[in-house]
């Protein structure tokens, strides 16, 4: 009987991401080798890769965002689940993220696995809805405003994602700014950003966020959606998360003619649960990094 003695967690390397990625296939998850390659250069000390006797069984990613921390990509090969290793990978990310001085650690949790999460101090938030779209309603009205993100904006992008993040994430925006810089679109007010979206292209179709807006002003939220669904084009498949609580944003996408098909659950360790303002938080990045 294999215990959790038998197995070792080692920092993943490069030779590691195309094992992550083919974990990924089997789940029958979204992401593209990018973006696992993409996770791997955030945080490279904290991601992480359980062996037995050598052979890779799973895995697990962490970003440390300062005094919040996001830990994704939990993986365990079939045969090897139910035997400790999804704990022993979990207390090792968490472990690296207290280690670096992070104060809360979020997630995302399939409904199936969150008690393993529960066990460890996890405290559930509220739900995380994951919309599809194929066909979708198409808005003409557009606002002089709303532009494509340049590159010298990401600085004046990433303040304005922080007051409703509730930290910096400048390294991980301009990552994919810069993969899919013609798929990122701003409103400004004068000089003020009100609002920004940012797509990616994934395995199937595209994944649509971050999205942050101003919960004031819906009407820029409306414009970044069509912009980015204008972009990406008709009859291809466009996912997004969303969470729950932001009930703003659940109306929007259903005009859009998105509709919901799964969840996960927001869960939070540590002093501040309440560091994002969701009620500006129209879409996340993904449930592996917020």
């Amino acid at each position: 009987m294999i215990c959790m003695e038998d197995f070792s967690v080692w920092r993943l390397v490069e030779k590691d991401i195309e094992f992550v990625y083919q974990m990924n296939v089997t789940e029958d998850w979204n992401d593209r080798i990018n973006d696992i390659r993409r996770m791997f250069n955030y945080e490279p000390d904290g991601s992480l890769v359980a062996e037995v006797d050598g052979v890779p069984v799973g895995h697990v990613f962490t970003v440390n965002y300062g005094r919040l921390g996001w830990i994704g990509l939990l993986i365990v090969k079939l045969e090897y689940r139910k035997k400790g290793v999804g704990t022993l990978l979990m207390k090792k990310a968490v472990d690296y993220l207290l280690h670096c001085g992070v104060e809360t650690i979020k997630l995302e949790a399939v409904p199936e696995i969150s008690d393993l999460y529960r066990r460890l101090g996890f405290i559930d938030e509220f739900d995380s809805l994951r919309f599809i779209s194929t066909s979708r309603k198409t808005v003409s009205r557009r606002i002089d405003s709303t532009k494509g993100i340049e590159r010298g904006k990401m600085a004046d992008i990433a303040r304005f994602d922080a007051e409703y993040f509730g930290t910096d994430r400048t390294r991980v925006l301009l990552s994919l700014y810069q993969e899919n810089p013609k798929l990122c679109f701003a409103c400004y007010e004068g000089s003020d950003v009100v609002g920004y979206v940012m797509c990616r292209r994934a395995t199937r179709g595209y994944n649509l966020g971050p999205f942050v807006c101003n919960p004031k002003n819906l009407g820029v939220a409306r414009e970044l959606l069509a912009r980015s669904i204008e972009k990406i084009g008709p009859n291809t498949a466009i996912y997004s998360g969303i969470p729950a609580t932001n009930e703003k944003a659940v109306m929007i996408f259903q005009e859009f003619g998105f509709k919901p098909y799964s969840k996960s659950i927001r869960m939070h360790l540590g002093k501040h649960p309440t560091i994002e303002n969701v009620s500006g938080i129209f879409a996340i990045g993904g449930a592996m990094k917020g």
